[in-house]
């Protein structure tokens, strides 16, 4: 009955991990990690630089 279980848990625990990653919005885009952090890096540089008006 244990054994049941534990390989039940396990294959929900994976099957809802796999939902979850199938779903995710950035999976449809094709930019990589590193040129989102650049720009986002960029834009807080931004942010912090005082303008000229």
């Amino acid at each position: 009955m244990v054994d049941n279980f534990s390989i039940a848990l396990t294959h929900v625990l994976m099957a809802i991990a796999l939902w979850r990653l199938l779903h995710r919005d950035d999976l449809d885009r094709e930019v990589s990690p590193r040129i989102l952090w650049q720009q986002r890096k960029d834009a807080e540089a931004k942010e912090e630089t005082p303008g000229d008006a």
